[in-house]
């Protein structure tokens, strides 16, 4: 039985049905009572002589009990010394005095208010958007070029990865990789060459199909792959991949510079893939939109998203085909603040260099 349920009783014991103030009894009293009760040693009328009740007030009704509690606040605020409201009036303020205290609240700045009036003209309304033929129209040409033609039907694998490794890109590699190790050691030079890069990147595509939970195991003498040890001697393969290197780090500006690029390093190679990546003509429906590039290594530029299939790497966007083809790519690398002259103000976007080309 709980504390109201005991009241309740109490109350109906006692033949009262008005509104009373009574004590709560424990669980041990409710026992002690019910068995005084059946027992017949005591009565109802036993329970009505109490010491309590001389302390207890019972009303008929509710009004009673109100008009009780107004009474007794009209005999405590009888005293005006006691009364807060009655102790006087405030002094005067002087006017300088007040306008002195007034917070002043600052008005937006021009920016702010610019901001405020470039999103009012924002607002998206639902309306119907009429567009003519013209503008509704595919005005992009989607003939293939000769050269794109030709391998594209009649050539070979290796002539389509030529076409977008091509040896100037490879040449480019070549020069910066020796560059990079005389700028470490001048008495140990790389003489890397062309030839030597080309072979270097076969055993990637070949690593890249037969894996092995470590790269000295390609050169084992009993579970090695046999094809990456006739071409390259492990000492050279780690040398080469060691001294890698496709830009200058001398021309690498500051953080503090406006135009420092977080991809200076493989800028040329981004530019250039972006370069034969667009000789492919673009079709009149394409796709926007985020890529991982899987990796397990820590870098400040690697991303977290839980959706993807790999949820750590770096973040890529990528414009694609309806066929999957990637017609340009950028890697994300943070947010900037600043815009084109005719951007928007969206707030903070990706750093993008080459976003002009997007649009």
């Amino acid at each position: 039985m709980n504390i109201q349920a005991a009241i309740l009783l109490a109350n109906h014991v006692c033949g009262k049905t008005a509104l009373t103030f009574m004590p709560y009894l424990n669980q041990k009293q409710i026992e002690e009572y019910l068995a005084l009760i059946n027992d017949g040693e005591i009565s109802e009328d036993d329970l009505e002589d109490s010491d309590t009740e001389g302390n207890e007030n019972f009303y008929e009704n509710g009004d009673d009990l109100l008009h009780d509690l107004e009474s007794s606040l009209e005999e405590e605020n009888d005293d005006p010394d006691n009364d807060p409201f009655m102790a006087g009036d405030p002094p005067l303020i002087n006017e300088a005095t007040a306008n002195d205290q007034v917070p002043q609240v600052p008005f937006p700045s021009t920016s702010q208010a610019s901001r405020r009036a470039t999103m009012r003209g924002l607002v998206w309304k639902v309306k119907k958007i009429v567009l003519n033929s013209d503008q509704t129209a595919f005005h992009g040409d989607t003939t293939y070029p000769p050269e794109l033609k030709d391998e594209a039907t009649t050539g070979t694998p290796y002539s389509i990865f030529s076409h977008f490794i091509t040896s100037e890109i490879v040449q480019r590699i070549v020069e910066e990789s020796n560059l990079y190790s005389v700028q470490k050691n001048v008495t140990k030079p790389l003489n890397l060459s062309e030839t030597e890069l080309r072979k270097f990147m076969a055993i990637l595509i070949y690593m890249s199909v037969i894996k092995y939970p470590n790269i000295r195991l390609y050169w084992s003498n009993t579970v090695g792959f046999q094809p990456i040890k006739d071409i390259m001697t492990v000492n050279r393969f780690e040398t080469i991949r060691r001294f890698l290197h496709f830009n200058n780090n001398e021309k690498h500006l500051p953080k503090e510079h406006p135009q420092h690029d977080r991809l200076h390093k493989i800028r040329p190679i981004i530019s250039h893939l972006n370069e034969k990546f667009a000789l492919v003509p673009m079709e009149q429906k394409l796709s926007i939109d985020e890529q991982m590039c899987a990796t397990k290594v820590a870098h400040f530029m690697k991303q977290y998203l839980p959706n993807k299939p790999h949820k750590w790497g770096f973040k890529l966007y990528v414009m694609c085909s309806v066929k999957g083809y990637a017609h340009k790519f950028e890697i994300y690398t943070g947010q900037e603040n600043e815009r084109l002259p005719d951007e928007p103000d969206f707030g903070p976007l990706p750093i993008l260099p080459n976003k002009e080309s997007i649009a």
